[in-house]
């Protein structure tokens, strides 16, 4: 994985008797910023949570994304120019009455997504990713809110879609998997003309 601290579960201390997690300040650099490797570069902050008082994907921590294009989490991510790479990441909801519809968009490279929150079964999060060519040594990968959410039982109180255990790693492999597959094939009609060719 080339995202750094992906899942989220290096950040601020938190205090378990705390309820509202903890507000990450905006303008801070990945060197100086309260989430190691992220960036939260827009001019409103975003949520740090805790698994204590909300609905986490994975692991003890996640980051909840607050005021739409306002509240932007990035990082840079080492690349190799030319290559084809895949990232995926969780949205979920925190549990904390936010009115739907929740969504992300994410950026990687040249390349964007919306994703809607519609979760089946129990689930409370839902997989996603975006596929993109490097064209740089490092290249940018971005979230924010679609929508301005505010909950439902407090009007006051902004909240928004949950991200976590966001990845990405270049993709050779199912590249490759694609070309066995097509070997094999290949593979198989050749077997399958030879012995129809035997038994004539």
């Amino acid at each position: 994985n080339a995202v750094i601290n992906g899942d989220f579960e290096e950040g601020p201390w938190m205090f378990r008797n705390v309820s509202l997690g903890v507000l990450l300040p905006n303008n801070l650099d990945a060197e100086t910023s309260a989430l190691p490797g992220w960036t939260v570069e827009s001019n409103r902050a975003v949520r740090y949570i805790d698994s204590y008082h909300y609905s986490v994907p994975e692991g003890k921590r996640a980051v909840e994304l607050l005021s739409g294009k306002e509240g932007i989490i990035s990082q840079m991510v080492e690349t190799s120019p030319e290559k084809r790479y895949t990232l995926t990441f969780l949205v979920g909801t925190a549990g904390d009455s936010c009115q739907q519809p929740l969504a992300v968009t994410a950026f990687a490279g040249d390349q964007a997504t919306n994703v809607h929150y519609a979760p089946t079964g129990n689930l409370t999060y839902q997989s996603a990713n975006i596929s993109f060519i490097a064209r740089a040594e490092r290249t940018r990968i971005a979230f924010y809110s679609v929508y301005y959410n505010i909950r439902t039982d407090d009007h006051s109180s902004l909240c928004g879609p949950v991200l976590d255990d966001v990845r990405m790693w270049e993709a050779t492999g199912a590249a490759a998997a694609q070309q066995g597959v097509r070997f094999l094939l290949v593979g198989l009609m050749v077997y399958t003309i030879l012995s129809l060719c035997f038994e004539v």
